[in-house]
């Protein structure tokens, strides 16, 4: 749920990184834009505080996750107000694990107890080849300008010093969930819809400041999911619990602000901030068959709503980036750390991101 989006800097304005640009391509005018971000993580927060993955294993395991989204967007301007957004994302998620060498002792303990049959878990170890790439959440949007000029930034030659743009995203299931039989995999993607609104409005102070803020919010529509039945906080779950089920993600929303200082005409650097807020998932069985059949398998009753404590989230990341607008290229860089989270568990993540940018003419 957590999407990143492009900057902007003009010859008479700024725009930010990790902030959407309050603009929209011209008439005719394909944009295309090429901006990895790299995410890595080895802690995380939870209401014991900042532990390592994993920390509530009876055992020590060294975890280190890593995300790296590849997406190509295309946005074709249809008139001067109005564009077309197409999001093509490419995910690798790679995971380096493994348990202290101890012969007969807690590591090794804990790589038998996860082999034996009732617990079925997938051996501490990296990521396999074969697990590594898969498509994420492909999304399309239509953006809206509502104040500001459109075509090469809103405080552009001749433009105003406010701009403003509305856009709906339509985020589709085409992304891999991460396998309930392995403890620390990643998913691609949420492999469900979301509708996402997000207002993005951007100042120009004095030719010389830009600040940007973002708002989004979004509906996340129902799927199902396999998971584990139990509660959130146990990761030692029994391979008897594993059950599919009805799967209402969380709605959620974030404010994204970056000002961004114009160092020189063709250079700007600046902060950034981001909070991010998650109301709970909510589980369900999706018939009163696969309740009984798993209370069958366990001697007892259990709901699937004991998966639903811990699946809210909150946190705040703080950052910097810096721009440059060359003939013909945008380009720019930003670092952003996760400062604080609570809810249940929260990757303590750096975020690195890259951002290209050109366009052509095409009619």
């Amino acid at each position: 749920m957590r999407a990143l989006v492009p900057l902007l800097l003009c010859s008479c304005g700024l725009a930010a990184q990790a902030v959407e640009r309050a603009d929209v391509s011209r008439p005719g005018q394909l944009r295309i834009t090429f901006d990895p971000t790299i995410t890595i993580w080895d802690r995380e927060y939870t209401p014991a505080g900042r532990v390592p993955i994993g920390a509530s294993l009876p055992a020590t395991v060294f975890v280190h996750a890593e995300q790296r989204i590849t997406p190509l967007t295309a946005e074709l301007g249809l008139t001067d107000r109005v564009s077309l957004q197409l999001f093509l994302p490419l995910v690798r998620a790679m995971v380096r694990a493994r348990l202290p060498l101890d012969s007969g002792g807690p590591g090794s303990a804990l790589d038998s107890l996860l082999a034996d049959t009732t617990y079925g878990f997938a051996p501490v170890g990296n990521t396999l080849t074969r697990l590594r790439y898969f498509a994420g959440d492909v999304a399309i949007a239509a953006k809206l300008r509502l104040a500001g000029r459109g075509g090469e930034g809103a405080a552009g030659a001749g433009g105003t010093p406010y701009a403003a743009t509305l856009a709906l995203v339509v985020r589709l299931p085409t992304g891999h969930l991460a396998s309930p039989n392995d403890l620390f995999a990643i998913s691609s993607g949420d492999h469900q819809t979301d509708l996402e609104g997000r207002l993005t409005q951007e100042l120009t102070v004095a030719g010389q400041l830009w600040l940007n803020l973002s708002l989004r919010a979004a509906r996340q529509l129902p799927g199902t999911r396999a998971r584990r039945v139990g509660p959130e906080n146990v990761l030692l779950l029994p391979r008897a619990t594993l059950a599919r089920l009805a799967w209402a993600p969380g709605d959620y929303a974030a404010v994204d602000f970056a000002p961004l200082l114009r160092l020189d005409r063709s250079f700007g650097a600046g902060p950034t901030l981001s909070y991010f807020t998650k109301r709970r998932d909510h589980y369900t069985f999706i018939s009163p068959q696969d309740s009984t059949a798993l209370a069958a398998r366990l001697g007892a009753p259990r709901s699937a709503s004991v998966l639903d404590a811990g699946t809210s989230q909150r946190f705040l990341r703080l950052g910097w980036a810096m721009s440059y607008l060359g003939p013909g290229l945008e380009a720019g860089l930003s670092v952003e750390q996760t400062v604080s989270g609570a809810g249940g568990r929260v990757p303590a993540t750096t975020v690195f991101r890259l951002v290209l940018r050109t366009w052509r003419k095409l009619f």
